[in-house]
């Protein structure tokens, strides 16, 4: 009887022992994310991302000024998980991009006469589509998108294609 016990306790230890969590399984999946991302939809320029469950939103901004020329891209983008691998994940996407570009040009004067030439111009681009998560490194992932895209506020109607490089920051 003493016998039996005893195996019984070693088998329930056992047992248990093999139910614990891996390192690999332990390790949740980060929130947040930084990186770089351009597409004409998604917008261009430095990157976060933050992950809630299946849901993540991805916001880009680049400014860029100098004496007589501005330039503004700032995106946002959601993203709904459709599919989970270990080392690609398919997912649907909404990207909004907003462009905006001033330039001054040269002044030219001519018989008392001055002209200044100016260029501004400000759109919205939006999309929708598909695409995949490939995990390269084990915080490094690389999301390829390809979807139907409006631009310049729906004048145009066509496909686009977008890509972000992010880096995962570790979560404790």
């Amino acid at each position: 009887m003493k016998k039996y016990l005893i195996s019984i306790a070693i088998l329930l230890f056992s047992i248990t022992l093999f139910a614990q969590k891996t390192e690999e399984q332990s390790k949740t999946l980060s929130k947040h994310a930084v990186g770089v991302a351009a597409g004409p939809t998604i917008g261009c320029g430095l990157a976060y991302q933050y992950t809630y469950s299946k849901f993540s939103a991805l916001a880009t901004f680049l400014p860029y000024k100098r004496e007589r020329e501005e330039l503004y891209c700032v995106g946002l983008s959601f993203y709904y998980t459709l599919n989970q691998g270990k080392k690609t994940s398919l997912f649907l996407y909404q990207g909004n991009h907003f462009y905006y570009y001033k330039k001054e040009g040269i002044t030219v004067s001519w018989e008392n006469h001055r002209m200044a030439l100016r260029m501004l111009d400000a759109f919205n681009n939006n999309s929708l589509g598909i695409g995949f998560d490939f995990k390269i490194f084990d915080n490094v992932s690389l999301k390829l998108m390809s979807g139907y895209a409006a631009y310049n506020n729906f004048t145009n109607l066509s496909l686009t294609g977008e890509i972000a490089l992010l880096y995962h920051i570790p979560s404790k």
